[in-house]
């Protein structure tokens, strides 16, 4: 289901706003206890301005990156049940979300596409291996491997996604990570498998709204092939917003350089008004400007920024990576 707003903090510029969406997959056509693993073949899952990546096998019947499902069942243990999240539904309650295996990817679709927050959880495939143990996972909190072995870890296990992040302009990089179970405590009464809907706001642990996300898996279990624990997990709700009314189409009323900038910015164009603002909105710079100009960029933080030219023959809006 698609969810617009218009922020409160909408931009300070002519009819320019930030829109704000919520991708919850709700509007995806599913059957009752179904879902779609990519087989028929169409690739990439489109959700308003997110794309989720699907790579499927058909040769091996196998897929990677992301599934669509509402498949409640989050009991039945192993692989036949790969396409169920933990809590037995979609965020709140909801139908659908959506399954991530192996190496799954999130992009924006458009430049502008800034994703401040999503839910996690656990797919059950995993809980269950964990929680259980199975013939190639180990029962977390065991000292033994899932042959009865001793394996180093003195039952402190974990199991963790690092969610890999970057901005469109590629300046601003960095991650964190999710535990998805955690038996690392003195404390084993807080040992723990994830198994509701978790939000992560990526805005606020990360200092920048991302355009695009990846998704690396670690855990304490490992063996001959890798990772012994199921590379799955489960995604809901994400939060993201870009700026709207932004019209590049006029851009021969200006010339904007150097771009990237450093420093010091130059602007040519008709006389008129120029400002400079960022992604969220925030004004850096006004004034006026006739023929040409210079912006100090020089104590501004790396990012993209927007320079508008407001003259009698219209506006024009250019983006600036710094």
């Amino acid at each position: 289901m698609k969810k617009n707003y218009v922020l409160a903090a909408a931009l300070m510029l002519g009819a320019t706003t930030q829109a704000q969406v919520t991708v919850d997959f709700d509007s995806y056509a599913l059957s009752s206890e179904s879902l779609d693993n990519g087989s028929a073949g169409n690739g990439d899952f489109i959700f308003d301005e997110l794309q989720f990546n699907n790579v499927y096998d058909t040769v091996w019947g196998s897929w990677d990156g992301f599934s669509i499902s509402n498949v409640t069942d989050n009991t039945t243990p192993g692989w036949s049940n790969q396409y169920s999240a933990f809590p037995g539904a979609g965020s709140d309650s909801s139908e659908n979300y959506a399954v991530a295996y192996r190496i799954p990817q999130i992009i924006g679709t458009t430049e502008y596409v800034q994703i401040y927050s999503m839910k996690i959880t656990n797919a059950t495939y995993a809980a269950i291996s964990m929680r259980d143990g199975d013939t190639f996972g180990k029962q977390f909190g065991s000292p033994n491997d899932a042959n009865g072995q001793p394996d180093g870890t003195n039952g402190e296990d974990f199991f963790k996604v690092w969610i890999i992040a970057e901005d469109y302009s590629g300046w601003q990089k960095d991650s964190i990570e999710f535990f998805l179970a955690d038996y690392r405590f003195a404390d084993s009464t807080l040992d723990y498998i994830v198994d509701s809907w978790v939000e992560v706001n990526l805005y606020d642990s990360l200092g920048f709204p991302p355009h695009s996300l990846s998704f690396r898996f670690e855990s304490s279990d490992n063996g001959q092939f890798g990772m012994n624990t199921p590379a799955y997990f489960a995604v809901d709700e994400f939060v993201y917003a870009w700026p709207i009314g932004v019209d590049e189409n006029s851009a021969s009323l200006v010339r904007v350089y150097p771009n990237p900038v450093k420093d010091i910015l130059m602007i040519e164009g008709e006389v008129g008004t120029v400002r400079v603002y960022d992604l969220n909105g925030q004004e850096f710079y006004e004034s006026g400007h006739i023929q040409k100009s210079t912006i100090d960029f020089s104590n501004l933080s790396s990012g993209v920024y927007f320079v508008e030219l407001t003259t009698n023959a219209g506006t024009s809006i250019q983006k600036v990576i710094k």
